[in-house]
């Protein structure tokens, strides 16, 4: 499965478009870079795509293993730092993700832990950022 985005650019504002034709976002260049800021940004996309590919992960292997999912929420905040060898980076990357089943907790928590393992996202940047997972269940 391939993937791809384009970014064009020019100054402070860009526009990035999926290769999908499903995607198309403004961007700028933050304020707290010099930039205008007021439109989406690299952190914000990045927080958007682990939540993205989290979320479907679980949902991928709950359907396999017939494990009843409802409503699921997924936020992403990211950590934009200053220091540490490089002008900026990103150092941290928290998942919080509320999930609605009928199914035992312990089952739904064991998935969950499961999915945060195996998502692509997760395992692409686990090893380069700091990257937590904090989950909620209900019935």
């Amino acid at each position: 499965l391939n993937a791809s985005a384009t970014l064009r650019w020019e100054g402070y504002h860009g526009t990035i478009e999926g290769g999908s034709g499903a995607l198309s976002v403004s961007t700028a260049t933050q304020s707290e870079l010099g930039g205008p800021g007021g439109a989406s940004n690299p952190e914000e996309l990045f927080s958007a795509a682990l939540a993205n590919c989290f979320t479907s992960t679980l949902t991928s292997m709950a359907r396999k293993r017939e494990v009843p999912l409802g409503p699921i929420e997924t936020s992403v905040s990211t950590r934009l730092s200053w220091g540490d060898g490089s002008e900026h980076h990103l150092s941290r990357a928290q998942l919080r993700t509320r999930v609605a089943s009928s199914a035992p907790e312990g089952e739904v928590r064991a998935l969950i832990d499961e999915a945060f393992a195996h998502c692509p996202v997760c395992q692409a940047v686990g090893g380069h950022m700091q990257l937590e997972l904090e989950a909620d269940v209900t019935a």
